[in-house]
């Protein structure tokens, strides 16, 4: 800045610089501060859910447990029946030792003996066994096969809510080799040879510890879903923020930037009309010298009557249109933006709409604040003293339609007359003050 800019102009900048600090300083913490409504937590009732549905297959795990007590004990007793076990052969032979002949004392053999035994054995052997049953094997064995299936999945999800427990590892281990059997096909030697490996895997494991187990799981499981299911009737969340055409980050610094970018627009603006004055002003000085005092005063008065540089107008437009942006819709930052934007152009708007309402109302009070500057060969004072008020709109369009050098004579004119009536005016008080009456 130097002497040529204008007071309003600084004081305009002035002002506009402090409305937009508030402004946007305020429209930024609102639009950093805000938050979206609390609403119901969305994972909590998901978790809620989650637990629900485990429950099911938990019972199911329990029910499971305390068949396969039931059925292992059935599944022994038919197996039993069924003669899975291969039975002991006992020798008969040794019974029948006593029935051969001896030989005599003297080495040689003894004569063969006619003689028929008709007292019966003490000792008959037992009769021959019969053949195992197998369809009765793989049938007794289906139930423990099924219950064995069910559980075989059901290990994970215990071992998970309860941990390892050792006693019913060697339980768990069993069933899983018995879950993974292949069922046999319509041949009764593979269903019987299927039987005996699942009575072999299952018939002395611990299957107690797999039952209370499961109950012991399916309880924690109940005690979980309510847990969840009663803090997912009081955990809310806040609601995400909109995500519009920008990022929030991105969207709040393009328009503050919009907004700064509008006062460095008027800060230079100011500045090139107070450099453009000095171009237009400071030559004229050599023309007093010269001899042509009229034209420094001439353009003095037309510098005057341009308006104010700078564009405080599109800085408080920017201002005021950002802060109402964030006032009324801080969730959208996007608004944001939109409302500086709106703002820079209806503060131009309204800035020259005030331009046009101020007229040349400004025009004597600018000029003589010029001359204060330039001092002038030809008073201001005597000049504007030439314009009638309420005319000055014409004599400004007036002079600005003159060439220089007759402008220049128009102001000296005008200057002289106006000297004229101050003489006169000074000579008759002068007069009067003496008792003459006043010169014509």
């Amino acid at each position: 800045m130097n002497e040529y800019t204008r007071r309003e102009e600084v004081r305009a900048t002035f002002i506009a610089s402090a409305i937009l600090v508030l402004c946007i300083a305020a429209a930024v913490l609102q639009l950093v501060t805000v938050e979206g409504r609390l609403i119901p937590d969305p994972s909590a009732r998901r978790q809620a859910e989650e637990s629900e549905a485990r429950i099911a297959p938990a019972r199911a795990c329990a029910l499971a447990g305390e068949k396969l007590i039931g059925e292992i004990e059935v599944f022994k007793k038919l197996a039993d029946a069924a003669r899975m076990s291969d039975p002991e052969k006992p020798g008969a032979g040794g019974a029948l030792k006593n029935l051969e002949p001896r030989a005599p004392a003297g080495g040689e053999p003894a004569a063969p003996t006619t003689t028929t035994r008709t007292r019966p054995l003490r000792n008959p052997p037992p009769p021959r066994p019969s053949e195992p049953d197998k369809q009765l094997a793989w049938a007794s064995a289906q139930p423990v096969y099924k219950q064995a299936k069910i559980l075989a999945g059901c290990r994970e999800a215990t071992d998970a809510i309860l941990g390892a427990r050792v006693s019913a590892i060697p339980a768990w281990d069993a069933i899983a080799r018995a879950a993974a059997i292949t069922p046999p096909g319509a041949a009764e030697t593979e269903q019987f040879e299927a039987a005996k490996q699942l009575l072999s895997l299952l018939g002395d494991i611990p299957a107690d510890k797999v039952a209370q187990a499961t109950k012991d799981a399916e309880a924690a499981y109940k005690a979980t879903a309510e847990r969840d299911r009663e803090r997912a009737l009081t955990a809310m969340v806040r609601e995400p923020l909109p995500q519009g055409v920008f990022s929030r980050r991105v969207a709040v610094s393009v328009g503050v930037g919009l907004t700064v970018c509008a006062l460095l627009i008027s800060y230079l603006g100011v500045r090139a009309a107070s450099m453009r004055r000095l171009a237009t002003l400071l030559p004229l000085r050599d023309a007093v010298r010269s001899g042509r005092p009229g034209m420094q005063a001439a353009e003095i008065l037309k510098t005057a009557a341009a308006h104010n540089s700078g564009e405080p107008g599109i800085v408080i437009g920017a201002a005021i249109g950002g802060l109402s942006a964030a006032l009324l819709a801080p969730k959208d930052a996007d608004l944001f933006v939109a409302g500086v934007m709106a703002g820079l152009l209806i503060g131009l708007g309204a800035q020259w709409a005030f331009r046009l309402a101020l007229g040349a109302s400004r025009w004597r009070a600018r000029a003589t604040e010029l001359a204060d500057v330039e001092k002038p060969a030809i008073p201001i004072v005597l000049v504007l003293s030439g314009v009638k008020p309420g005319l000055e709109p014409e004599f400004i369009q007036f002079l600005r339609s003159l060439p220089p050098a007759d402008a220049a004579a128009a102001v000296e004119k005008l200057a002289s007359q106006a000297e004229e009536r101050i003489l006169a005016a000074a000579d008759a008080g002068a007069a009067l003050h003496q008792g003459k009456p006043p010169p014509r």
